[in-house]
């Protein structure tokens, strides 16, 4: 998020002020918490563990059907949340700053891809460079520093860059939890700014449906209008004797994107997608399952990345994105005379290959400027593709104790084997006068072959000091080795063997406090960090500033972020909000070097530890229901950040300063919707508004990286959406987005959002 290779297209911004967080909810293990617990019937299954939930966690029930739920949650506070603490706790009983998107959200929202739901979520937002090109930002971080889990399994790899939540189709999401602040206990390298885990829909153990044998499932399909957007989604539920499973696919077809602006060029996508889930029941306290998860993107447009300017232009796609991903799990309960109450043993494979290709035409005027050495010809065009290729091969297992009077505690051991390879092949082709002439190809490799290896040990505990307060610590160890292949890729280019190690530790410390029954107060202090990847050690290749080259002397990125928070729930009204102050060491960045050979001319920069830096804050979100059929929600954000290395600053902007704005924390940004449900639940109609303030904390210039400024420009945006269960069963939601045509765009956002845009979707179960 802070290299110079991403300041040339996120545009960063930064926000004034901090917005103070307010309240949340009930009694962490009063009694009384049982009867609301009943109805909380919204809250859902912990989909990524077994073990048992704290003493006030709601109880999984049998899934409904999708058409019975057109309604939210009684409310988001009596949720269940996994993801931070890896054992199911209520929402209010974590001291962490948690967020998450349930099933029946979701499918209001209709998201083409799943970033785009979390403008909804506090401290959530997108560094986005086209309609699927999006990487998630929390609290002001993004690309590696953000973990991104699939059903508990990381999706970051050690290629580096970010991972790409658009692997995940949106329609085969159960639902999405989110942890802000670091999480490296839990998880840990990457999740230094907070960890995101998309759960997806699994197959239920035989025992929860009601017959015997049988099937059941369910269809959607849809669509919206600023993108020409069409797609669908089949799933089916075959279950018998003690065997269960749940099989889905579908597609979607976009067409370069509408903004009020007009047609944005490049911005089109395709891709289908596929789930199988298996589960065997071998009785109440063994269960075993299995998945499989592919995506198939073709021609993914990234108008974000491209420039056009008299004489040349270049355009970047993904020609084919593929995700292949598959686990075997082992869920045990154990007796009631056992200390344990529960474990989990997962081995899981998961394949991303991809080629990123670019295509560059010039005019014989620009021969000059781009490093070529008129030759009579006309034009040049070329095209470059760079393949990737990352296999992970990990295993997880986990113990869980039983829940006392005194405490509730797990351990566990992560173990992840990342192998990469992949080459760039550079064809470029003159035109003579109109007639094509010769095309040159040659292969060049911006990362070496090599083995990423991790493995960790955590342990994260509950105490119950008394029936007010409740103490929770953790803490991790992991430790780190890389191993390189030695070998040419080009003319005059090469790798060299390379092996490191380093070891990095991580701990937590909170409390919450219930002084009063509805009301609890939470502290969480916490250290991550972000070990380098292939990319910071040993990337050597053009890049958007200039020739980039590695550094396998780099040291972890670390972190301490100091977290305070209400949860309050008096009745109908349900808020949560937080304050935060984070400071990072060590953050690594490319500075400008020595000009190397193999630049040819170009600036030189190195991947270096060099920036200090601090980003602090707030959060609020909120919901009311009144007038019995009536419900609003709203979410607050706001964050500052600030580059606190007089050297940093020297070395990235050529100014002497001791401190400066850092780049790519969003601005001040909220949403606010009122929706009326009817008595039945036969439908809903939704009017909501998605809002950001300007910022005047943009960071110093770039030298030669251009600073567009369009995003600084306060927008407010009105959305309406309503939804219908039909007479012979089946669900429509249609609405519209953005209704008065507005021209907005994210804060770091390099491309104009959508114009108006009409959508729908219907649904039903078979």
């Amino acid at each position: 998020m802070f290299t110079r290779l991403q300041l040339a297209h996120l545009r960063s911004v930064l926000a004034l002020g901090a917005v103070l967080g307010a309240l949340a909810c009930g009694s962490a293990r009063a009694a009384d918490d049982a009867a609301a617990d009943a109805a909380a019937a919204a809250a859902q299954p912990a989909a990524t563990t077994t073990a048992p939930t704290s003493p006030t966690a709601v109880k999984a029930t049998t899934a409904r059907s999708v058409l019975a739920d057109t309604s939210r949650p009684a409310t988001f506070l009596k949720e269940t949340v996994v993801t931070g603490s890896r054992y199911p706790r209520r929402y209010f009983e974590s001291p962490q700053a948690t967020s998450f998107l349930s099933q029946s959200q979701l499918r209001d929202m209709i998201p083409g891809v799943i970033s785009d739901a979390f403008q909804q979520i506090p401290g959530a937002d997108n560094a986005k460079d086209s309609p699927w090109e999006q990487r998630p930002v929390l609290r002001g971080l993004s690309g590696q520093r953000v973990l991104v889990l699939v059903d508990g399994m990381p999706m970051n790899s050690a290629r580096g860059n970010g991972p790409h939540p658009s692997l995940v189709d949106a329609n085969q999401i159960e639902r999405i939890e989110i942890v802000r602040g670091p999480s490296s206990v839990a998880y840990g390298s990457d999740a230094i700014g907070g960890a995101i885990n998309i759960i997806t829909r699994a197959a239920q153990p035989a025992s929860q449906y009601a017959e015997a044998r049988g099937m059941n499932g369910h269809a959607s399909f849809g669509g919206s209008s600023a993108e020409d957007l069409f797609g669908g989604q089949v799933e089916v539920r075959p279950h018998a004797d003690k065997l269960s499973a749940v099989l889905a696919g579908g597609w979607h077809d976009a067409k370069d994107l509408e903004s009020a602006a007009g047609k944005i060029h490049n911005s089109a996508y395709g891709d289908w997608n596929g789930l199988v889930g298996l589960n065997y029941e071998h009785s109440r306290r063994l269960n075993v399952s299995a998945g499989y998860q592919l995506y198939r993107g073709n021609d993914i447009g990234i108008p974000g990345l491209s420039f056009e300017q008299p004489g040349a232009s270049q355009d970047f796609k993904y020609a084919y994105y593929d995700r292949d991903v598959t686990h075997v799990t082992v869920d045990e309960k154990y007796n009631e005379d056992s200390w344990l109450s529960s474990s989990r043993v997962r081995v899981y494979y998961q394949r991303e290959r991809r080629n990123f290709f670019s295509t560059q035409t010039l005019d014989a005027s620009m021969y000059p400027s781009f490093g070529l050495t008129p030759n009579g010809s006309t034009s040049a065009l070329t095209d470059q593709d760079r393949f990737f290729d990352l296999s992970t091969i990990g295993t997880q297992i986990q113990a869980t104790s039983k829940v006392t009077k005194s405490y509730l505690w797990t351990a566990g051991l992560d173990f992840a084997n990342d192998y990469t390879s992949g080459e760039n092949e550079r064809r470029r082709t003159y035109d003579y006068a109109g007639t094509p002439g010769p095309t040159s190809t040659y292969t060049t490799q911006s990362v070496p072959d090599g083995k990423f290896n991790s493995l960790g040990l955590y342990a994260q505990n509950d105490w119950y000091v008394s029936p007010l307060w409740t103490l929770s610590v953790g803490g991790r160890y992991t430790h780190y080795h890389t191993h390189t292949e030695a070998g040419p890729s080009s003319p005059g280019f090469s790798y060299n063997e390379y092996a490191t190690r380093d070891d990095a530790f991580s701990g937590s410390i909170g409390a919450v406090w219930q002084p009063i029954r509805d009301l609890r107060v939470t502290a969480n202090v916490a250290n991550g960090h972000r070990q380098p990847n292939a990319q910071d050690l040993y990337f050597n290749g053009a890049a958007s500033v200039g020739y980039v080259i590695g550094n396998p002397q780099l040291t972890p990125e670390k972190s301490i972020s100091y977290d305070g928070g209400l949860r309050w729930n008096p009745g109908p009204f349900a808020a949560s909000g937080n304050l935060f102050l984070s400071t990072y060491k060590d953050l690594i960045d490319a500075v400008q070097v020595a000009p190397v050979p193999e630049a040819q001319g170009q600036p030189t920069y190195q991947y270096t530890n060099i920036s200090e830096a601090k980003i602090w804050g707030g959060e609020v979100e909120g919901e009311i229901d009144f007038q019995r059929d009536w419900r609003a929600r709203a979410t607050m954000t706001g964050a500052v950040g600030t580059i606190t290395s007089p050297e940093a600053i020297t070395a990235l902007y050529g100014i002497t300063q001791d401190k400066a704005p850092l780049p790519g924390v969003p601005p001040f940004r909220g949403t606010l919707s009122v929706r009326w449900t009817q008595p039945q639940t036969r439908g809903w109609v939704e009017a909501g508004t998605r809002y950001s303030w300007r910022t005047n904390r943009l960071p110093p210039a770039t030298p030669g990286v251009p600073q567009v400024n369009e995003f600084k420009k306060e927008w407010m945006v009105a959305d309406l959406t309503m939804g219908v269960r039909t007479p012979t069963g089946q669900r429509l939601v249609v609405g519209c987005r953005n209704i008065a045509d507005a021209s907005y765009r994210l804060a770091l956002g390099t491309l104009d959002e959508p114009g108006r845009s009409f959508f729908a979707n219907l649904s039903t179960d078979f």
